[in-house]
């Protein structure tokens, strides 16, 4: 048991961050760089945060040699924490022991002041026992406040026009991870981005936690695919609760339950505007009622703007008390109010402070607060859209200043969640100067989003498309999910209007989507002109570029010697850059493939060994996992079959959880190959049968080989091998080289012949 500082203690415990690494630290060991991009934060800020924790005892450290550089490795050291109050003091001490739970986050979780009424609606949703609630209204009406207060232990979600599945999925993936169902997280960690697996897997993993989920402004919402996750989630959820508040009634089905909020009761409305401290004639009160309906927001703002004996007009009532609310705030409020106003998303405290820019920032936040012309949700502020909409009519602030000043806040946080919402601000701006420099930011440090959050950055582009740097990124997009031809129109049509780093992006790219079509002359011409732009620019991004295309060209031209070569320069050149293990533990893969085409594969596995040394010493688990399979084909190249066998079970088992089916099949081959060299034909069995259901379900033309290997199964066992071999040729018969492919690794511990049919 370990005696740590209550004080210090209770403080590391109420941060929110500090909470949300402890949670994902639940899963395993991980690398700060690896956390900061799960979480989307700065590794610096990661890294900090996480020694602090260890001097407290909630995590532990462990140092791991890499090529002589020394990489810190963090885990979770406590699985509980024990709060004892003694005479004169307060001890807490952790332990091992039993389970360690992390609180549900409060980040977004809006500020509840003054709740009055809506005992109805209560009564409603508490004794409901549908899974699905939605609550819809015109704005102001109270939808959040409702939901807020019943669900006080929800995942809080803020839906803005620019969210995508990806995004929300990522978001979900987190809490659910802190929750302990970390199988969503994974799979989008590893790259996955199939609809309908990550339906099932959030799905999966509401239903197992028990989870609660608000969605707060559905109508925003601008991908399709939420709503139909959402709808799916409507059909199907029974232990989770999904809660939904919108403008508009979405149809979620008939398994919800649908609450119109409308204004207040005469009661309770009075009950509002006396907790707001108005005391007026309940003939007053009644005149004040007719105009505003009961409307919490109206309401709020007459208790602004009231004057003893004053008449408020019918007509525009909300642009008439919102001017008269307006006239009576200080300056400073004025200002801070137009400020926030020019931004869709909540502020926090500290973005704010940088844009208002005045020391009294914290008393005029506070007073526009209480004054209920913002909104609080856990440490965001924002002004509501219908006070949004009257502000832009009288706002007199620098836009572009504003928006100039929070691109450059934003970037310092150094995270992909800010950088998008920074490129958000850019095209708004429409400043090609300033979306040329975000652009080769990411090319340099923000690498991963093209691959993480590929349609939350397609929806902040989309909307400028005349810009030659946005057309860049749209095309490696593109390329990304696999429109090559639609890429490739793009890089075409602006290669000759860009210089510096984006050419060479542009020809490296395009000598990648030539090879991918298999128009190698075109690959060579294009490969030349970058190899120019290197010599002459002498940057290292440039030339790392350069020699993992010439690399891949040379390994497509069937010149794995030269491929080598140039693999080993694409080694040095990625170190030099320094901060990008993952590639680093690719390259170190694409070299002991090259060995394995040279059948040096014991010379495989060093190379091997060293891409699974770093991806663990960063906690890369696709690239872990990866390089296992490659490890189990060697040691099968090798007739090591034991350890075929065991590197294979590892990178299966993972690769089936992440529902990466392809690399699932690529290793369930060998190690169903590997069983059949050691004569465990029942395992043997079962993994081909594996490989069979996973071809039936996702097409994957290998898994059908699994027919081939049943037919040596069944004759080793002196049973009628036939139909499995006449079914598993039918099968590929479409696939003629991958067919000779798979009887030539069976070659290797099968006497093929024995089953193939004798030709004469």
């Amino acid at each position: 048991m370990l005696l740590v500082n209550a004080s210090s203690l209770i403080k590391l415990l109420s941060n929110e961050t500090n909470l949300e690494i402890l949670s994902v630290l639940r899963s395993g060991s991980f690398n700060p760089r690896e956390l900061a991009r799960i979480l989307g934060r700065d590794e610096t800020d990661v890294s900090r945060r996480l020694r602090a924790m260890e001097r407290a005892g909630l995590v532990e450290g462990r140092w791991v040699r890499i090529r002589g550089k020394n990489v810190k490795v963090y885990s979770l050291k406590v699985d509980g924490i024990e709060i004892r109050f003694e005479p004169g003091e307060v001890l807490i001490s952790t332990s091992k022991g039993d389970r360690y739970e992390v609180p549900l986050l409060e980040s977004r979780h809006p500020l509840v002041d003054i709740f009055v009424g809506r005992e109805k609606e209560i009564d409603l949703i508490t004794s409901s026992e549908k899974s699905v609630i939605v609550i819809y209204g015109i704005a102001g009406i109270g939808k959040t406040a409702l939901a807020a207060k019943l669900f006080s232990d929800a995942f809080w979600y803020q839906m803005s026009e620019g969210d995508s599945l990806d995004y929300f999925a990522w978001q979900v993936g987190l809490f659910l991870n802190s929750l302990g169902y970390d199988a969503l997280l994974e799979y989008l960690r590893a790259g996955g981005r199939e609809e309908r697996d990550i339906f099932e897997l959030l799905l999966d993993g509401v239903e197992k936690s028990s989870a609660k989920i608000v969605i707060d402004d559905l109508h925003k919402c601008r991908d399709e695919r939420i709503l139909h996750l959402l709808a799916f989630l409507s059909e199907k959820l029974d232990k989770g609760k999904l809660v939904v508040t919108s403008r508009e009634k979405p149809n979620l089905g008939l398994n919800a339950l649908y609450i119109r909020l409308s204004g207040l009761s005469l009661k309770e409305a009075y009950s509002l505007i006396k907790a707001k401290g108005i005391n007026v004639s309940s003939e007053e009160f009644a005149e004040i009622y007719q105009v505003t309906f009961g409307h919490p927001l109206a309401l709020t703002l007459f208790s602004e703007a009231y004057d003893v004996g004053k008449e408020f007009k019918r007509e525009s009532f909300f642009d008439f008390i919102l001017s008269e609310v307006y006239e009576k705030l200080r300056e400073n409020e004025r200002l801070l109010l137009q400020i926030m106003s020019l931004f869709d998303e909540p502020l926090e405290y500290d973005e704010i402070r940088a844009l208002y820019d005045k020391r009294n920032v914290f008393s005029v936040l506070h007073s526009l607060l209480n004054k209920g012309l913002i909104e609080r949700r856990g440490n965001l502020y924002f002004v509501h859209d219908l006070i949004r909409g009257f502000l832009s009519e009288v706002r007199e602030v620098d836009e572009a200043k504003l928006y100039s000043k929070y691109i450059g806040f934003l970037l310092e946080k150094n995270n992909a969640r800010d950088f998008l919402k920074a490129f958000k601000y850019a095209v708004k701006l429409k400043d090609d100067e300033i979306i040329k420099r975000l652009v080769e930011l990411r090319l340099r440090k923000f690498k991963r989003i093209i691959q993480d959050f590929p349609d939350a950055y397609l929806n902040v582009l989309s909307t400028i498309k005349d810009n030659p740097y946005v057309k860049e990124e749209l095309a490696n997009i593109y390329f990304q999910k696999g429109f090559f031809e639609k890429a490739l129109r793009l890089w075409l049509e602006i290669k000759d209007e860009l210089e510096g780093i984006h050419k060479a992006d542009v020809l490296s790219s395009l000598v990648d989507v030539y090879t991918e079509l298999n128009k190698l002359d075109e690959s060579k011409k294009y490969l030349k002109e970058l190899e120019k732009m290197k010599e002459s620019m002498n940057d290292a991004e440039v030339d790392f570029w350069y020699f993992v295309e010439l690399t891949k060209l040379n390994f497509y031209l069937g010149k794995p010697e030269e491929a080598l070569k140039s693999a080993f320069n694409e080694l040095k050149v990625v170190r030099k850059l320094g901060a990008f293990p993952e590639f680093e533990s690719l390259v170190l893969l694409h070299m002991g493939d090259i060995h394995v085409e040279l059948e040096r594969y014991r010379e495989s596995l060093k190379y091997y060994s060293q891409a699974l040394e770093l991806a663990r010493a960063y906690s890369l688990s696709f690239m872990e996992h990866l390089t296992l399979f490659e490890l189990s084909k060697a040691y099968y190249l090798l007739g090591d079959y034991k350890k075929a066998v065991e590197h294979a079970a590892g990178a299966g088992d993972y690769f089936l959880r992440v529902r990466n089916y392809r690399r699932a099949v690529d290793a369930l081959a060998y190690r169903c190959f590997s069983y059949i060299a050691l004569g465990e034909l029942e395992r043997a069995q079962n993994d081909a049968r594996e490989m069979i259901r996973i071809a039936q379900s996702t097409g994957y033309p290998l898994g059908w080989a699994g027919y081939i290997a049943l037919a040596a199964v069944e004759n080793l066992r002196g049973g009628n091998f036939k139909e499995y071999l006449n079914i598993g040729r039918e099968k590929l018969k479409e696939y003629p080289r991958l067919y000779g492919a798979v009887l030539k690794e069976l070659e290797r511990v099968f006497e093929v012949s024995k089953i193939l049919p004798q030709e004469g």
